[in-house]
């Protein structure tokens, strides 16, 4: 009920403004319940502890160009806890011709529900380490797709022998 008193115009005019206020603050960001909740985007599994629950939705061997021989896996990582996904790459290789190897991982999001199209590459590991993967991006409610590889010294591995070619989860 509208108070008519000086009083009441007072805290009913400071109620209005204020949701005014809010609706124009979060008109201007361009926000969205689901783009506000991402915190996850670009950030590494590792050490948001993401990955301590994640299980694997897709897999690939990664094989050298125009071979069978396979040199590691590519993965697509999900953390139910996160709502996060990311590559992981695995090399059977650590040493590359005298020096370590680099393996890379990458992913990209789609712009969606979840966010705008994001891809987003390797995370914070050493080379030489037999994991290798992306950072994340937030997908409760899309599925991503993402490619890596694998440094032999020489040549590297792709899923399936193709630069390029994407797994997707």
């Amino acid at each position: 009920m509208l108070e008519l008193n000086s009083g009441g115009r007072r805290r009913t005019l400071a109620m209005a403004f204020a949701a005014a206020a809010f609706a124009t603050a979060f008109t201007v960001q361009g926000a969205s319940p689901a783009h506000a909740a991402s915190p996850y985007d670009g950030a590494d599994p590792a050490a948001t502890g993401c990955a301590s629950n994640a299980r694997t939705l897709a897999s690939a061997p990664l094989y050298l160009p125009g071979t069978t021989r396979q040199v590691g896996t590519i993965e697509m990582r999900y953390s139910n806890t996160c709502l996060t996904q990311w590559i992981r790459v695995q090399s059977n290789t650590t040493s590359c011709s005298g020096h370590l190897c680099r393996n890379d991982a990458e992913i990209t999001r789609p712009a969606g529900v979840d966010g705008p199209a994001l891809t987003v590459g390797r995370g914070n590991v050493a080379a030489g380490e037999p994991y290798q993967w992306s950072l994340m991006v937030y997908t409760p409610n899309t599925r991503s797709c993402g490619t890596g590889s694998a440094d032999t010294g020489g040549n590297a591995g792709y899923p399936y022998g193709e630069y390029g070619r994407q797994i997707c989860g």
